[in-house]
């Protein structure tokens, strides 16, 4: 899931002598092309403002898409540019525990990724955290939405937001300001530039054309995937078209209108820049300005195929966005949750899932999360992971009922889910496979790939599932809703809607062997 290209170094908001408190937090994150750091504190609404903030190139996705490896010079000096931050973090009294290190995700794709991160640890006494597909997909939808609620233009409409990042594009279509499309596609900034500049080297006009023929069946596909949705505003996020949206006009809340003219000719003037040219103009650092001509070309492109006599682009600084989302990455708002579980509902649909038994499910699984809370003492944003695995845990019906538990766990695993992680989807996909009375064992692929803390997740939440799934086995919701009653080494559950509840009871009494090894509690239903 690619990520952005940092093309502007930034500047301090405030000096520390008009400081009202010292900052609080800081984040370190290697980009593609430069690695960064801010410093910041959080204000009375709980938001992170920055104090200072540091950029320095770094090569990343050169070394990565010419060679597939991060090479020694690369790896020498993200030492020394984090040597210089932790001197400067520091400065700033800031404890080692309030650091975070966050990465690319292109990372991934060099061979001696593994060697480049515990270099990183090794000097930062941090570990790394990759920012996959599901992480950054949220990023930019954060990001989405707030300029969506800054202009009530954009809300109403039918409108399309297009990432192009260093790796892939991703594309969320939103009508009326909710989420209603996402789709991911493996073309980024980077990709297409190292493979337009593996060929001979050619005069601009010439590698132009290149770099139009390589991102051509990408963009047609894009498009396809859209031609058959209203669109009435196109929003185009990333650092290097939000870095140059300002000389082509003034942002109105919160938001630059860039003519699809002016955009190509500022584009075809950059192409024609010789490298040192490029830096003076923009006033970017070399391996920054590498990616700029590549992404407005993607963008450009994008416009022409949707037929657009102009983009909307964010006011701002998409870098620092970025990074100021990261210091409180673990939050997830309640619009947000219920845009990723009206995309889980969408693949349950794919895969013709009983909806209603599906959604049934799902509401009892958040029952019992909140309710239990005090049992499996799991972070909140579990409950979402908990959630999708309710909606999605029948999806291997498609292929065969006969252990459609394991076909889930195929399907899943190889399934984008929007807003979700890679570690988040290994987690519900494991979920889907644990929900009927097969208990985990350590030589199960995937389970057998978890940290231990990771596989005591997977436990209590699977607990969780196998209660809610046997609330309504006959698939008929006759158990309308519940109350929990704990006593002693017991759980009553009191419920409504069905006079006997003797089904569901055979069912916990097969199923829910793992709730009370894991919790200590036997299971009884009882009329309300």
């Amino acid at each position: 899931m690619s990520d952005v290209t940092p093309p502007v170094s930034f500047k301090p908001l405030a000096e520390l002598a008009v400081m009202k408190a010292p900052p609080e937090h800081a984040v370190i994150y290697v980009g593609a092309a430069s690695l960064s750091l801010v410093i910041g504190r959080k204000d009375d609404k709980g938001q992170f403002t920055r104090v200072e903030s540091l950029d320095r190139p770094l090569p990343v996705a050169r070394d990565i898409f010419r060679a597939r490896s991060i090479s020694r010079n690369t790896v020498d000096q993200a030492a020394a540019i984090l040597r210089n931050f932790l001197q400067t973090i520091r400065e700033y009294g800031i404890p080692a525990a309030q650091l975070r290190l966050f990465t690319s995700n292109i990372l991934a794709e060099a061979v001696n990724h593994e060697i480049f991160l515990n270099r990183l640890q090794v000097h930062s006494g941090v570990v790394p955290s990759l920012i996959d597909d599901g992480n950054m997909t949220r990023l930019v939808y954060q990001i989405a939405q707030r300029m969506l609620l800054k202009n009530p233009l954009l809300a109403k409409g039918n409108t399309i937001v297009s990432h192009i990042g260093p790796g892939n594009t991703r594309a969320i279509y939103f009508k009326e300001g909710r989420l209603a499309v996402y789709t991911n596609y493996r073309l980024g900034i980077f990709r297409a530039r190292e493979a337009v500049a593996s060929q001979d080297e050619d005069e601009a006009h010439q590698q132009m054309a290149h770099l139009e023929e390589h991102i051509r069946g990408v963009v047609d596909h894009l498009a396809q995937d859209y031609s058959d949705v209203k669109i009435d505003h196109h929003v185009a996020i990333g650092a290097e078209i939000q870095s140059v949206a300002p000389l082509l006009g003034k942002a109105r809340l919160g938001a630059h209108r860039v003519l699809e003219n002016d955009l190509a000719r500022l584009t075809d003037k950059l192409a024609r820049l010789s490298p040192d040219d490029l830096v003076r103009e923009l006033h970017v650092h070399y391996t920054g300005g590498e990616g700029i001509v590549p992404a407005l070309q993607t963008n450009l492109a994008l416009a022409r195929r949707f037929g657009d006599d102009s983009l909307w682009v964010p006011e701002g600084d998409f870098q620092l966005e970025l990074m100021l989302d990261l210091m409180t990455s673990g939050s997830r708002t309640a619009i947000f949750q219920e845009e990723v579980m009206q995309t889980a509902g969408e693949i349950g649909l794919r895969y013709k899932t009983d909806r209603k038994h599906a959604e049934h499910v799902a509401n009892f699984s958040r029952q019992l999360f909140r309710e239990l809370q005090h049992l499996h003492g799991l972070e909140a944003k579990y409950e979402l992971v908990l959630r999708v695995a309710a909606t999605l845990h029948e999806v291997g019906m498609f292929i065969s009922p006969r252990e459609h538990h394991k076909h889930s766990l195929y399907i899943l695993m190889n399934t984008e889910i929007f807003g979700l992680s890679s570690n988040d989807r290994v987690m519900v996909a494991l979920l889907a496979r644990y929900h009927r009375r097969y208990d985990p064992e350590p030589n199960h692929p995937y389970f057998s790939d978890l940290s231990r803390e990771e596989r005591m997740i997977v436990l209590k939440l699977a607990a969780l599932l196998r209660l809610a799934d046997s609330l309504d086995r006959s698939h008929a919701q006759r158990i309308k809703t519940i109350q929990l009653r704990p006593e002693g080494t017991r759980l009553t559950v009191l419920t409504q809607g069905a006079d006997d509840t003797t089904i569901e009871q055979i069912a916990i009494d097969l199923k829910c062997g793992l709730f009370r090894e894991i919790y200590g509690y036997d299971i009884l239903l009882a009329k309300s």
